[in-house]
């Protein structure tokens, strides 16, 4: 098939059992589409595809020709139109959740809660960029009840570019901070880029959940056309709070508008809600404001956060032989390393010790970010070593590696006991791989 278009795709993609973009997941019944990337050629392995089974290969390449070859003029922009086709069939809610920090685990939190009433279909882990989000769109069926999109960038535009193919009827930005900085070239736009959500709902109609206590989030939400829903205080419930003053105090929370703070929920002592810290409240306020404006009731939304656990790599507990390890390895930029340290300092463990390893993509903000989460951990008096060639350089720690080998061999050569350990740092850093070594 020469020059297919969106609707000939759709037809493909409706005979298929889904759409692959890795040749190494190719097998009966799929469609593959062939993608383009510095180091490597999807169009390489289009025959193969077939050979698996794969019902077609949509390919760029004008040079392949063959049964099952469906050629197009830009394997990406064929995958992002048909995901848009698929997505317009869609009668339930498109929610569209971006942030500086804290998207995947309150995207999880908001999938729970509404699971609990609803057919939910939800971005699969970080599947949430420009391939990603298609790929998302397409994993989801025509009859869900409710579509949960994560959408991620690292400049300006790209969020309005996913808006696009995602077309979200409803929203919510859970932070604005320091991430991205490299692409984004600074906080105001870090703000403008995040606020293309904001302004797409507004230009389409949309709605956006907003919380009220983030003064940069109400002035990104001012916007004309923009239909808000502001919560997280006492006078814009649900209104979320710790029953006291340590890090994994019980939640309770409201949602009677007025209400001087007192539980909604049956249990009067709070909901031992397994998430730690001021910034997880956040995430947690955020996922029952969902869970209520979408009509989930209170004891299905209790019920979801009881059962709710950490996320892989971020913030989940590991005991080891010899130590407690806190896994927070996902990602890191300066405002969740600084709000992490915060909650592990408060946490009061025995014998802490954070290991950070370098943040990447700050660009000409590199050495005030990392002397910035240096200082954090002077503050809260944790001892603190850092591994990485921008830590090294910028914000030395108690003891300092520039390279992951070392950090390594220093810790095998300690072999220290009865420590609490929390380990945080961009992914290309990998610090999960300490794990074996604590």
């Amino acid at each position: 098939m020469e020059g297919a278009t969106p609707q000939q795709l759709l037809s493909l993609f409706d005979r298929s059992k889904g759409v692959t973009t890795d040749s190494r997941k190719c097998g009966p019944g799929l469609l593959y589409i062939a993608l383009k990337g510095e180091r490597f050629d999807g169009n390489e392995f289009a025959h193969e595809a077939i050979a698996k089974g794969c019902i077609a290969a949509v390919v760029d390449d004008p040079a392949l020709h063959g049964d099952g070859i469906v050629s197009v003029e830009n394997g990406l922009v064929a995958l992002q139109q048909l995901a848009r086709e698929h997505r317009r069939r869609f009668k339930a809610p498109v929610f569209g959740l971006t942030g500086s920090n804290g998207k995947t685990t309150t995207k999880e939190l908001i999938k729970a809660v509404l699971s609990e009433e609803l057919k939910v279909h939800a971005t699969h882990g970080n599947l949430n960029n420009h391939i990603g989000v298609p790929l998302t769109l397409l994993s989801i069926p025509v009859d869900t009840e409710f579509a949960l999109v994560e959408m991620g960038a690292n400049h300006q535009g790209e969020i309005a570019d996913l808006c696009q193919i995602a077309q979200p009827t409803c929203g919510m930005i859970t932070n604005v901070g320091l991430a991205h900085l490299e692409g984004f070239g600074g906080i105001e736009g870090v703000k403008k880029g995040k606020q293309e959500l904001f302004r797409w709902l507004a230009s389409d109609g949309g709605t956006a959940l907003v919380n009220a206590s983030d003064g940069d989030l109400m002035a990104l939400a001012a916007l004309k056309g923009l239909a808000t829903v502001p919560y997280g205080t006492e006078d814009a419930p649900p209104h979320a709070w710790r029953n006291g003053i340590s890090v994994d105090a019980p939640v309770q929370w409201t949602s009677e508008p007025g209400h001087s703070p007192g539980p909604w929920h049956s249990d009067m002592d709070g909901l031992n809600v397994q998430l730690h810290g001021a910034h997880q409240l956040q995430n947690i306020q955020a996922a029952i404001a969902v869970g209520v404006h979408f009509g989930v009731a209170p004891a299905s939304i209790n019920s979801a956060l009881l059962a709710f656990l950490p996320v892989d790599q971020r913030g989940e507990t590991v005991e080891t032989s010899r130590n407690t390890v806190i896994v927070d390895c996902y990602n890191a930029n300066p405002s969740s390393v600084e709000s992490t340290l915060r909650a592990f300092a408060a946490g009061q463990h025995p014998h802490p010790l954070a290991i950070l390893g370098d943040m990447k993509e700050l660009g000409d903000h590199a050495a005030e970010g990392h002397q910035l989460v240096r200082n954090v951990a002077r503050e809260c008096g944790i001892e603190c070593w850092v591994v990485g060639t921008d830590f090294a350089a910028h914000a030395p720690g108690d003891r300092t590696f520039a390279l992951m080998d070392g950090l390594r061999h220093a810790l095998e050569a300690d072999a220290f006991s009865g420590r609490t350990v929390l380990l945080k740092g961009s992914r290309s850093m990998k610090m999960e791989d300490l794990v074996s070594v604590l």
